[in-house]
């Protein structure tokens, strides 16, 4: 029996509703019982700043939007696997530091809280 390749977390796709938006980084997705609830840590969708302010938009608006995460095999490998935050809210939104000193690419962060943590089954 063949071992299960392994996955690698630098190969994802994320769409906020049906818009798909490119991400450096993700943290990562925690699910926990508290309370005997369950209880989902918030997360973090990371990106090189541009000139589009929809991520800060969004912040502002306060409307509540699926986020879908697709892991892939590779650079343009297939699905392995799929999370959706449902109903996910922008709590926090948050610019570039600026420094002089260094040639650092300028990064916006959108901190989420969501509803639900689903993992999706394949085809989902």
């Amino acid at each position: 029996m063949a071992a299960e390749p392994l996955l690698r977390t630098s190969y994802f796709r994320v769409l906020i509703g049906d818009r798909e938006l490119g991400f450096s980084e993700i943290t990562p997705l925690m699910s926990r019982t508290e309370d005997e609830r369950d209880r989902f840590d918030t997360v973090v969708l990371r990106r090189a700043l541009t000139r589009s302010t929809e991520l800060f938009d969004w912040r502002r608006k306060q409307d509540r939007r699926d986020v879908t995460i697709h892991q892939l095999m590779g650079p343009a490998g297939a699905v392995v696997n799929t999370w959706r935050l449902v109903g996910a809210l922008p709590i926090r939104w948050s610019g570039p530091a600026f420094n002089a000193l260094v040639g650092d690419v300028a990064i916006e962060e959108l901190e989420l809280t969501f509803e639900d943590l689903v993992w999706l089954k394949e085809g989902g």
